[in-house]
């Protein structure tokens, strides 16, 4: 009678494996964070003929709102390739746009010694990027101006934003509706209201209720039509307007204005601003 061996081991004489590690790139949002800062030159690209070096995020970040934040890459520079510092471009992963999460493209300078932030923004908030999740791309560049003389003989060392100096801007939160609180004055006196931005208005109003009834008044020959008709205002001397810190002046046209509303801000003021219209 014959009797067929087991081939192997026996149970008790085996090994306990560990699991593969996991190498499906799609899955590399929930890899574990990479210890410590790291340097430019430990940035690998993906595979072979990658032409950029994978950025990831180095803190776990939750955008709770549109407007672009700053991400730590846990990385620093200068970004070394072949031995040699270069500069780039940052810029998103196909992936993680099509996830909702956009890189905002930013200049890393070959002179850089500081850490790589990478700027980025959500259309739909809110939105979780975790520690480790690759969503960035550094693309190193050849740098073409290195012999054209620099408008400071200085380096980059670590000054990143804000670096270009002063830089002043329009903003406004029109994300509900366009109003703003309107702080008007006339001789050391002051009027605040609730004003509606209206860029379809060629001179701003002021709601008649809401006018000081000791502040001057001249008769005006214009109209003004759109507002329940055609109305014959009247005007305010030259006022000072200040919104949002900035200060504008311009006179006012003072009629009754639907209820709810204290303020039409115009063309004129908006002008101002700095918006084009």
């Amino acid at each position: 009678e014959s009797s067929s061996a087991a081939v192997g081991k026996l149970a008790e004489q085996r090994e306990e494996r560990r699991p593969r590690d996991d190498t499906n790139g799609r899955r590399h949002k929930n890899a574990a964070l990479r210890p410590g800062p790291q340097f430019g030159s430990s940035l690998q690209p993906a595979t072979r003929g990658s032409l950029s070096l994978d950025l990831a995020s180095a803190v776990d970040i939750t955008l709770t709102s549109t407007k672009p934040v700053r991400v730590s890459a846990g990385t620093f520079a200068p970004v070394l390739v072949n031995g040699r510092p270069v500069g780039g471009l940052i810029l998103g992963q196909s992936l993680a746009t099509l996830l909702g999460l956009f890189v905002l493209p930013g200049v890393i300078d070959a002179d850089y010694k500081g850490e790589i932030m990478v700027m980025v923004h959500t259309l739909a908030p809110p939105l979780t990027l975790p520690a480790g999740q690759r969503f960035a791309q550094f693309i190193p560049l050849v740098q073409h101006t290195e012999k054209i003389p620099p408008r400071e003989d200085r380096e980059r060392d670590d000054t990143g934003f804000g670096s270009c100096g002063g830089l002043v801007l329009l903003s406004l939160d029109l994300s509900k509706r366009p109003k703003q609180v309107v702080v008007i004055t006339y001789k050391g006196e002051q009027l605040s209201c609730h004003a509606l931005l209206d860029t379809g208005v060629d001179a701003s109003i002021i709601n008649s209720n809401c006018y000081p009834s000791h502040w001057p008044l001249f008769e005006a020959v214009a109209t003004v039509s759109g507002v329940g008709g055609v109305s014959l205002a009247k005007r305010t001397p030259m006022m000072t307007i200040y919104i949002d810190e900035k200060q504008m002046t311009a006179v006012f046209s003072v009629i009754t204005l639907p209820q709810g509303v204290e303020c039409l801000i115009g063309r004129d003021i908006l002008s101002q601003l700095g918006m084009r219209l």
